[in-house]
Formats: structure tokens, sequence, C-alpha cells
């Protein structure tokens, strides 16, 4: 059985910001500290194809990322179609911004 699109983008994003905090070289302690976990949760789950959202956004935005526009790539990376891709943002997102 196929992975559903909602697994896939979350690998991709959870891949993307793995790669971002090795990059940058932000410590796994930082990220744990920001989301309240321990460092070795944290390095679990940025090994892993899930992870939690407080974890994301603070691995994100502790090793100078965006976690929106990160998610928003990993939901577009199989529409090639700007039109199909539009569909899968958050409408609010998609709008500049939530209300």
């Amino acid at each position: 059985m196929p992975n559903l699109p909602a697994v896939e983008a979350t690998k991709r994003a959870v891949h993307d910001t793995r790669t971002r905090v090795l990059l940058s070289k932000t410590k796994m302690t930082s990220i744990a500290e920001a989301c309240g976990r321990n460092r070795m949760t944290v390095a679990k789950w940025l090994d892993g194809d899930d992870i939690s959202l407080a974890a994301y956004i603070a691995a994100q935005q502790l090793s100078g990322g965006d976690p929106i526009e990160t998610l928003a790539n990993a939901l577009n990376a199989d529409n090639t179609d700007p039109a199909l891709a539009a569909e899968n943002i958050i409408p609010a997102l998609a709008e500049g911004g939530a209300k």
C-alpha cells in the first residue's frame, strides 16, 4: 500500500529540517529546551520520519529556517502544476497569514 500524501509530506519536511539542523550545527539540547523534550528524543525524531509540531518549529527556527515555507514546499513537492499545488496550502496561509 503506498504512503498517504500526508505521510510523504511529513517525511520530506522532517528530512529537510534534519538537513538544516545538521548544516547549521544547531545543538540538539537547544531544540530540546525550546520544545520541552530531551536531546535524545529530538535526535531520534530528526532521524525518523515524524516529529512533534513543537520540535519541528523549534528546530526550524533555531536553525534559521522557516517552518511554514518548509512545510509548504514539502506539500507541493509532487505537484508540478501551480494551480494544483495551491490546493494543498492551508487557505489562510495562501492568503498571506492566519487571521
